[in-house]
């Protein structure tokens, strides 16, 4: 479909050159339709990265495990979570076009208003919001100290994450994605597993996996 094609088109552009590096016109040549046919799919180009960035969100949160389902399963233990968790969200970002749009975002961040909000609001304050949920869950279960700062113990896991995307996105770029791929998790993971291991209750056996 020609609109499916113009998102496409836009993801490849707006990685390369930047949002505000890109015209409607290029956009169009690209396609290759006429630049008013755009118009019959999109309002403009606030509308394509809107859809970017809706798609990216859309793509990124279809596997989460829902919070009902982790108070069933704790007992699978701390690991069981990560592992799950991690490995859906690098399946996805392992796609070409999900590399771009992270890469487009980042980059974006810096001076365009609706990418930054949609940045802080859907890629970092939702997942953190979720550690959080899954770290009360833990505290009823006695597998963390009952003072863990849940907060603080969230924005931990998570940061670090972030710091690894930015840093091959933004400072090492470009890098071979593959041998990002196959890193993130192992790093992540350990680092998840100091931060756990220092509020886990004493005697707890929270690794099962």
């Amino acid at each position: 479909m020609t609109k499916d094609r113009i998102l496409e088109v836009s993801i490849d552009l707006f990685s390369q050159f930047g949002y505000d590096g890109v015209s409607i016109r290029q956009i169009a040549g690209e396609v290759g339709i006429r630049e008013s046919s755009i118009y019959n799919h999109y309002q403009n180009k606030q509308a394509i990265l809107k859809a970017i960035l809706d798609y990216y969100v859309e793509e990124m949160v279809s596997d989460e495990i829902p919070i009902e389902q982790a108070s069933l399963n704790l007992d699978e233990g701390f690991d069981y979570f990560y592992n799950a968790g991690c490995e859906a969200f690098l399946t996805k970002l392992n796609e070409e076009k999900m590399m771009k749009i992270t890469r487009l975002m980042l980059i974006e961040s810096y001076h365009n208003d609706d990418v930054r909000n949609f940045l802080k609001s859907a890629i970092i304050e939702a997942p953190v919001n979720g550690w959080m949920e899954l770290f009360d869950l833990m505290k009823e279960k006695n597998m963390i100290e009952s003072d863990s700062d849940v907060r603080q113990l969230s924005e931990s896991f998570f940061y670090y994450g972030m710091f690894l995307l930015y840093e091959h996105f933004i400072i090492n770029y470009p890098e071979d994605d593959g041998k990002f791929y196959n890193e993130f998790m192992e790093k992540t993971k350990k680092h998840a597993r100091i931060i756990f291991d220092s509020v886990k209750k004493e005697g707890h056996d929270a690794d099962k996996t």
